[in-house]
């Protein structure tokens, strides 16, 4: 395929254990499957170059360091993305072995580059045992 309505595609993944801060990003350390390059793995995230609306998924393992909510949400451009957002409750910190995952649709214009990274929100630690995102063009 070529010409921009080509598809276009990012799998992008940290399969290691990883410890984030409350408010820190979550890694994203491998590309697993892309297609064309115009999704690209930057520094903890994905980054989208070309105008479309793109189906944004994201699964995360995790375990926390305290009881409480943990929140998981997608930001672009360093701006939370509303409704890209999963919380999970922690009840026995540390043995505990949760999964949330997110999902929606985001809109790159023209001119306007960018960036998705997924962010620990809360206000606890968590240690993920896997990280996942997919940035798929769907127009």
């Amino acid at each position: 395929m070529n010409g921009c309505n080509a598809q276009s595609a990012l799998f992008a993944i940290t399969p290691t254990v990883a410890d984030v801060a409350a408010g820190g990003a979550l890694p994203l350390t491998t590309v697993a499957r892309r297609i064309t390059p115009r999704i690209q793995l930057g520094s903890d995230s994905a980054n989208v170059s070309v105008p479309g609306y793109y189906e944004v998924t994201a699964t995360v393992t995790f375990t926390a360091a305290a009881a409480g909510d943990v929140t998981i949400a997608a930001f672009q451009n360093g701006e939370a993305i509303p409704g890209i957002v999963a919380t999970e409750t922690v009840t026995t910190p540390e043995t505990e072995v949760h999964t949330v995952t997110l999902h929606g649709i985001v809109r790159v214009r023209c001119q306007e580059p960018v960036s998705i990274s997924l962010v620990n929100t809360g206000e606890i630690a968590i240690t993920t045992t896997n990280v996942a995102l997919s940035v798929i063009r769907i127009d």
